[in-house]
């Protein structure tokens, strides 16, 4: 599908997608450093997350009616195209792990696809009517991004959604 055919629905089919493709990126990251038990754990951890936010996104694709496009959201239409286009949440870009040689890269490369979920997920927001779910997978990224920014720069424990440090 060409990012200019988007609809609200081939939207969050993309999310599934990128959630589900995130959850496999993470698997292969705490596979890649399972020697290291805490940065394992991190990854392993993210990968429950990320499964359990593409299982939010396929029912809300299963209540979400075939479209046409949404013009009268143009400006927040083309916001969310633009997110859409993110090089990362592209699948070639969520699949890619062998650039990855530290663990530090491995956990920015982490940071960055989460930051780049977080603009989608709002860009969609601004398209659609107010929807709670939409709203929790997003506080979420953000506790995913804040918590991810710790580990980075003070080793913290990543401990999934449920805690809130």
């Amino acid at each position: 599908m060409k990012v200019t055919e988007l609809t609200v629905r081939s939207a969050l089919e993309l999310a599934a997608t990128i959630e589900d493709k995130a959850a496999e990126r993470s698997e292969t990251l705490a596979r890649k450093y399972a020697d290291d038990a805490a940065l394992s754990e991190v990854f392993s951890q993210l990968a429950k997350d990320e499964a359990a936010h593409g299982s939010h996104f396929s029912e809300l694709i299963e209540r979400t009616p075939e479209e046409g496009g949404l013009e009268d959201r143009e400006e927040a239409l083309n916001l969310l195209r633009a997110s859409a286009a993110s090089k990362i949440l592209s699948p070639e870009g969520l699949a890619q792990t062998d650039d990855i040689q530290t663990p530090a890269d491995a956990l920015r490369s982490a940071l960055d696809l989460e930051k780049a979920t977080l603009f989608f997920y709002q860009s969609l927001k601004d398209v659609l009517d107010d929807n709670a779910e939409v709203d929790h997978l997003i506080e979420t990224e953000k506790r995913h991004v804040s918590a991810l920014m710790k580990v980075l720069v003070s080793d913290a424990r990543f401990r999934g959604l449920d805690d809130n440090w």
